[in-house]
């Protein structure tokens, strides 16, 4: 066993501390290779190849998996924000929306920019239906259901 095993050691507990702290899903491939190049130097292969296999592997690793664990790690992370509620809700526009302008829409007594899906105009007091939030923007198009119609 040579002094670089303990290199390999620090590398990995500094790439699992990093990964720790950031939570990107980079540092932890590092954790990989270090561990395999620790293995590497217990079996005492040279430097060089230890040090190359620790580059390759955790390219291809971080190349490959990397998108792939995000996405099996965020995939319950869909949860709507009260904004994101606001899609499909109806309200009366608070200021009209001249064609091709924005208008005002109030909403829990916030007044939100308005803008219409496609373009056109809508007048004040009219029903409209939020069919997306775009920033800090309501797009919205007017309800042509009838009040009585349900």
């Amino acid at each position: 066993m040579t002094y670089f095993v303990w290199i390999w050691l620090g590398i990995l507990a500094l790439s699992a501390i990093l990964e720790f702290v950031s939570m990107q899903m980079v540092s932890v491939w590092f954790c990989v290779s270090s561990f395999a190049a620790v293995i590497l130097d217990l079996c005492s292969v040279a430097i060089w190849i230890q040090a190359l296999v620790f580059v390759l592997l955790a390219l291809l690793l971080l190349v490959c998996l990397r998108k792939f664990c995000l996405k099996f790690l965020l995939k319950n992370d869909n949860t709507k924000t009260n904004v994101d509620q606001l899609v499909g809700s109806k309200h009366t526009l608070f200021e009209e929306i001249k064609k091709g302008e924005n208008g005002s829409l109030k909403v829990n007594g916030v007044v939100w920019t308005a803008q219409s899906e496609n373009g056109h105009a809508i007048k004040k007091g009219e029903e409209v239906i939020i069919t997306k939030v775009d920033g800090n923007k309501l797009i919205v198009k007017k309800n042509i259901e009838k009040k009585g119609d349900k």
